[in-house]
């Protein structure tokens, strides 16, 4: 089986020969990769030429945003049958760690594609039914789309319970916050989809021009797009402008703190992107600092990896939007490839790119 996998001090991907997997064990089950997301992550990992390989080997299978069909299972299992559709969890708690596995310090835990376990751009390769969750009927087109919109539904749940038990009445459904995304990319659109699932206001800060593809499509999908270089609400008028959750999606220091100062006072702060390998700059930082003292902000670093509360609210927001907006979610999809075709895509983006889906089947 040919596999798509990082190697140590190289920032290319490359085939490898992948062994097949033995017949699934007790509790196990067989999956086949039906469809694979191309993420930021994989780029990073390459780029950094360091992938977190398994002990022992040297390489690393790439893949975690995972559509599969179920092909065979082993003993004792009974939540899944042969042909049910999965999406597999891509983070794993070792043995003898009992905290939420994506609150986990690292060396705690694996993640599948990413941190030492092989991901799932191998076609066919062994799992347990704890770490998968049943694809609805209604959402097989658009199932690829939720490992990644977990990371923005983590953001937006962790801030929702903070910001819930200091001001037990915010974010009602007669007042919901105001919310503020920055970032073209994958994860960006997520945190629009998850805004607007909830029917919350929801303004994207990005680069393009207005009539862009990208910036046409949030307006699409029910958001607002913003140009960065537009978007600084004066300082007397931020407390009536401004916003109440800023999910930061770029990993971008300069944007971070051009956004945060339109945050309202007790507002919230998720940071949902960043550098593999952070170049140290100097930036304002005090500002920052400054307005968290004095507006009572509250950040949260959100890492990419999700609670099975995020997942279920996935899928029910890929549900819930699909029953009107089915054609916007798919024109995420930007392109569709094969695996002979898809080695560039792990090296570049396309312009007004936004999602690269490896076809399997």
């Amino acid at each position: 089986m040919l596999a798509i996998a990082a190697q140590p001090g190289s920032t290319r991907p490359v085939f490898v020969d992948a062994p097949s997997p033995p017949s699934p064990a007790a509790g196990e089950v067989l999956c086949r990769t039906l469809e694979l997301g191309v993420c930021g992550t994989d780029r990073e990992i390459l780029k950094s030429t360091k992938p977190w390989v398994p002990v022992g080997e040297q390489r690393l299978i790439l893949g975690h945003e995972c559509v599969a069909r179920i092909e065979a299972v082993g003993t004792g299992v009974t939540h899944f049958q042969v042909g049910d559709l999965a999406i597999p969890v891509v983070r794993r708690a070792l043995p003898g760690y009992t905290r939420r596995a994506d609150l986990l310090p690292f060396g705690t835990f694996v993640e599948r594609g990413i941190v030492r376990a092989h991901g799932f751009s191998q076609p066919l390769w062994i799992d347990r039914p704890e770490y998968l969750f049943h694809v609805p009927p209604d959402i097989v087109d658009l199932a690829v789309l939720a490992e990644p919109l977990t990371c923005s539904e983590k953001g937006i749940n962790e801030a929702t319970v903070v910001q819930q038990a200091r001001l037990s009445d915010a974010w009602t459904k007669s007042d919901p916050p105001r919310v503020l995304v920055t970032g073209m990319g994958p994860i960006g659109f997520a945190a629009v989809i998850a805004a607007v699932a909830r029917s919350w206001p929801v303004t994207m800060l990005g680069r393009d021009q207005p009539d862009s593809f990208r910036a046409q499509l949030v307006q699409r999908l029910g958001g607002h797009y913003q140009s960065l270089d537009a978007s600084e609400v004066p300082a007397d008028k931020i407390e009536d402008d401004g916003y109440d959750l800023l999910l930061e999606c770029t990993g971008s220091d300069d944007v971070l703190l051009q956004a945060a100062a339109s945050v309202r006072s007790c507002g919230v702060i998720v940071w949902l992107g960043s550098n593999r390998v952070p170049q140290p700059e100097p930036r304002n930082v005090q500002k920052l600092v400054r307005d968290g003292l004095l507006k009572n902000h509250i950040h949260i670093g959100c890492v990419n990896a999700a609670a099975p509360r995020d997942f279920q609210h996935s899928l029910r927001d890929l549900s819930l939007l699909a029953k009107d907006r089915r054609a916007e979610l798919l024109a995420l999809i930007t392109a569709r490839v094969k695996p002979d075709d898809a080695l560039w895509h792990y090296e570049h983006r396309e312009p007004q790119g936004i999602k690269t889906i490896v076809m399997y089947q």
